[in-house]
């Protein structure tokens, strides 16, 4: 598996195979491993937003700000205890790509960056965190990056990033955890080919070997209709042999593996001092 930085209660941490085994162990008695599920692009259609909050399990919810649908969608989220959280519009490498009238863009100053996101970030009192909707622009270049982490952390320190990492190249996670901001990444796009349902298929596996790997793993779909009936159909035979947890409990699961792994590594420390 990679490695990878996460930043748990002021500390960053490397996340390493040997990591993911204490992370199984604090997890869960019985170490299953743990999938988080993220569904995005809620506020579009209120059927198909349904259809993904009525899925069985301890998901979480990204929904788009100020769409037709997004207040209803997350007051329904909200009252089956489903984890919401902004699914923030952020400036595309792709000129053909739809481009949200309140997406934050390198146009603006840091002023604006700053007001337009707490603008989106009032408009979801309930939410958990914020991972970015499209960004494969933004989401490259440090200095802008710095100030939307820097304002988020302002706003609710309490908020967490997920990095969509909609572009390999994505800073977003690294400036989000040197903000202070718990943050993390995702793992599996689901449904990059929505209308092919062995793809859909062939996702899901990789998502459930990174998770046996890891020991945990983040994957992201969409409320398409395949991909729902896909997950609807599948999801409870998995939960046989995951936990499904949402993002923000995995974090937490994180954060006490971090400090586990931490106290093991003073207590070597002192082992050592106390031989010398």
């Amino acid at each position: 598996m990679k490695a990878a930085n996460y930043r748990a209660r002021g500390r960053r941490f490397l996340i390493t195979p040997l990591f993911c085994l204490i992370l199984a162990a604090v997890a869960n008695a019985d170490q299953k491993p743990i999938l988080s599920l993220v569904i995005d692009d809620l506020g579009y259609s209120l059927s198909k937003g349904q259809a993904a909050i009525d899925l069985e399990g301890d998901h979480t919810y990204a929904i788009i700000p100020d769409a037709t649908y997004s207040k209803r969608l997350a007051s329904l989220a909200n009252e089956m205890d489903k984890e919401t959280i902004l699914h923030l519009p952020l400036q595309s490498s792709s000129v053909l790509a739809a481009r949200e009238p309140n997406a934050l863009n390198e146009s603006m100053n840091e002023d604006q960056l700053v007001v337009n996101l707490h603008t989106m970030l009032a408009e979801m009192p309930n939410i958990k965190g914020i991972n970015n909707h499209m960004g494969s622009h933004l989401t490259e270049i440090d200095y802008f990056m710095r100030p939307i982490m820097d304002s988020i952390r302002s706003y609710n320190s309490n908020l967490y990033f997920l990095d969509s990492l909609t572009t390999p190249r994505s800073v977003a996670q690294h400036v989000a955890l040197n903000s202070g901001l718990d943050s993390i990444s995702r793992d599996v796009f689901l449904d990059n080919d929505y209308s092919n349902v062995e793809s859909i298929r062939l996702q899901f596996h990789i998502w459930l070997r990174k998770a046996q790997e890891q020991g945990f793993a983040i994957a992201i779909g969409h409320p398409h209709s395949p991909t729902i009936e896909f997950l609807a159909n599948n999801l409870p035979e998995v939960e046989k042999s995951f936990d499904f947890m949402s993002v923000s409990k995995l974090i937490e699961v994180i954060n006490l593996s971090s400090e586990a792994f931490s106290w093991r590594e003073n207590l070597t420390q002192l082992q050592k001092d106390l031989h010398q």
